[in-house]
């Protein structure tokens, strides 16, 4: 009997190659070789493809690079993840990997090494990927500097970048005030600096920044700052450890969505007694019986009692100015968490309802009182009536 006639291969080829661009990897279209003549190679004439490489050697992931490159071939997405081993990688081969995957002109790249596989701490060039508008790195203590090579030039300053939207970087040392100034379309920025012990400053200056995500896992042992200025900024999470004194500048005039923690070691600002452990600011979404009520932003402070040996020197000032720089926005709510282990509390929290800001701010105040590791949430009756008395006299 004869064969069926093959109907598909004899279509026209701009029609194969988008059946071949909807399989989705660069894999399933080049395994399509195999079916005839006719598909042999037809692959490699895709605009647009997919390519993972997962779980393969370092030096393996160099060479399916290489290859890779072809004239006319783009990489929509790329996806590298390093295979698990444990070394060190020389910060000029890193960067060749790298200068590969630019050659792909990849729309997305997701580039993650294992944790115990480190780049040599000397700086690692990343060059320009003119046409991604999303990039994820993952790595550990990698150092990054920016390679401007001009791909499109805007008020005649190079803009390497001028495509990206969505950034995330996790274990990357870059200097982020030089480095945002080259993606004027950014929207979403989220940085992890966990185990990067010596980035102490973050400065965020951004025109087109949404949304903002910071993390610092580790404890900062030396002072550091923390500064954003967004004037679209709309939604702000930030978490630190601290040790020393952190300085912070928020500049975003619409900001509507904030989650924000600052904890320290060991408390450094207090009141007498009282020592701040931590300090903490949210968006808390209003709710109503039948309706959806405003948001409103609150204030979150943990106080707990200190050894009778220490001592805060210029105690008013520097705890009330401690607590003002965390304000990133106006607030009406105070969460005021007291670990008190059979401590007099009625003067202290009397105390911190007089100062300025919160005095002229507070709406609505909730105490909650932490012993022995129970936690009983009530409301200080006692304290709310003298605090009323306090406003009235005033």
């Amino acid at each position: 009997s004869e064969r069926p006639a093959d109907l598909i291969s004899v279509l026209p080829e701009d029609l194969l190659l988008q059946i071949l661009e909807h399989l989705g990897s660069a894999r399933a279209a080049a395994g399509t070789s195999l079916l005839s003549r006719r598909w042999r190679g037809l692959w490699t004439r895709l605009p647009s493809l997919t390519l993972s490489l997962h779980d393969l050697p370092f030096g393996s992931i160099q060479t399916a690079l290489h290859r890779a490159a072809r004239p006319g071939v783009y990489i929509y997405h790329l996806n590298i993840r390093v295979a698990g081993q444990a070394g060190m990688i020389g910060s000029g081969s890193f960067s060749s990997l790298l200068l590969n995957a630019a050659s792909l002109s990849p729309v997305e790249l997701r580039l993650a090494l294992p944790r115990n596989l480190q780049v040599s701490c000397m700086d690692v060039t990343l060059p320009s990927f003119h046409r991604a508008t999303s990039m994820d790195l993952r790595a550990r203590a990698l150092h990054l500097t920016v390679f401007a090579k001009p791909h499109a030039v805007s008020n005649g300053c190079y803009v390497p970048f001028r495509s990206l939207e969505r950034l995330s970087l996790s274990g990357c040392h870059i200097d982020l005030a030089t480095f945002i100034p080259f993606c004027p379309r950014l929207r979403v920025l989220q940085v992890n600096t966990t185990g990067l012990i010596d980035m102490g400053n973050i400065a965020i200056h951004s025109a087109s920044l949404e949304e903002l995500v910071v993390e610092h896992g580790n404890r900062w042992t030396r002072r550091a700052h923390v500064s954003v200025d967004s004037p679209v900024l709309k939604q702000l999470t930030a978490s630190f450890h601290a040790c020393g004194n952190i300085g912070v500048s928020i500049l975003a005039p619409m900001l509507d969505k904030v989650w924000w923690r600052c904890s320290y070691a060991k408390p450094i600002y207090g009141l007498g007694l009282w020592g701040l452990s931590e300090v903490g600011f949210n968006t808390d979404a209003g709710r109503g019986a039948c309706v959806q009520l405003p948001s409103v932003h609150v204030l979150s402070l943990h106080i707990s009692p200190v050894q009778d040996s220490v001592s805060f020197p210029n105690a008013d000032l520097s705890f009330a100015a401690e607590i003002d720089k965390h304000m990133v926005t106006n607030f009406s709510g105070l969460d005021l968490h007291l670990s008190t282990k059979g401590h007099m509390f009625g003067t202290f929290v009397l105390h911190l309802l007089g100062m300025h800001r919160i005095h002229t701010a507070l709406r609505n105040l909730k105490i909650v009182l932490l012993r022995s590791e129970v936690i009983y949430r009530t409301l200080c009756l006692c304290i709310w009536n003298i605090y009323m008395q306090y406003m009235f006299s005033q």
